[in-house]
C-alpha cells in the first residue's frame, strides 16, 4: 500500500510539472484566486426617467496579480444603458470590463443606466448584478447583485380635470345667478 502511494504522488508531482508544460489543464494549476465583489448604486427606490450610476468594486485579496479578468454586469429589460467607465461597453444587455487588479487592491467601475416605464400600479423591483470571472468561458470567481424598489408616479385619474372644471363652471354660475337675483330685488350685492 505504501509502495502505491508513493507512485500516486510521484505521479501528481510529474503531471504537475508536464502537464502545465505541454498545455493541458490541470485542476490544481490555477487556483480558484481570494476576490470579493459589491454593486451598488447608493440608493434603495427609484422612479422611472432616474439615472442610476452603479458602482463596482472587485477586491484582489491575494497575493497574485490578476490579469484580465472579465467583469460583466446585467441590465434588467426595463433600464437603458447610458454610460460606463474605464472602457466598458453593451453588448446584449450586458456591459463587460477586462481589468487587472494587482494584489491586496481594488478595482472600481461605474455604470449608468436610466430606469424605463413601470407596467402597471405596482411596486416592482429592479436587479443588476454584476460577476467576475477569469475569462469569457471560465467559471464564475463572484458576484453580486442591487435591488431597488421603482414605484410608478403619482397619476391623476383622467377624470379630475374635467370634473373640477366643471364644478368651477357650476360654482361660477350659481354665484352669478345669486348676485344677479340680488340686484333684481334690489338688495345690496
Amino acid at each position: 500500500m505504501k509502495r502505491h502511494l508513493a507512485s500516486v504522488g510521484l505521479l501528481t508531482a510529474i503531471a504537475a510539472i508536464t502537464a502545465p508544460a505541454l498545455g493541458w489543464p490541470t485542476a490544481w494549476a490555477d487556483p480558484v484566486p481570494s476576490v470579493s465583489i459589491s454593486l451598488d448604486d447608493g440608493a434603495r427606490e427609484t422612479a422611472p426617467g432616474a439615472e442610476n450610476t452603479y458602482t463596482l468594486r472587485l477586491s484582489n485579496q491575494g497575493t497574485a496579480r490578476l490579469k484580465r479578468v472579465l467583469l460583466v454586469q446585467s441590465l434588467p429589460p426595463s433600464m437603458t444603458f447610458v454610460k460606463a467607465d474605464a472602457g466598458g461597453h453593451m453588448e446584449q444587455g450586458k456591459v463587460a470590463w477586462t481589468v487587472n487588479i494587482p494584489p491586496e487592491k481594488d478595482t472600481i467601475v461605474h455604470l449608468s443606466a436610466r430606469v424605463g416605464a413601470v407596467a402597471g400600479a405596482a411596486v416592482q423591483n429592479l436587479a443588476s448584478t454584476a460577476c467576475a470571472r477569469r475569462s469569457a468561458t471560465g467559471p464564475v470567481l463572484v458576484c453580486a447583485t442591487d435591488i431597488n424598489t421603482v414605484t410608478p408616479p403619482e397619476e391623476t385619474a383622467g377624470w379630475v380635470l374635467p370634473v373640477s372644471l366643471a364644478s368651477a363652471a357650476v360654482a361660477g354660475l350659481a354665484t352669478t345667478a345669486l348676485l344677479l337675483r340680488r340686484r333684481r330685488r334690489g338688495q345690496p350685492v
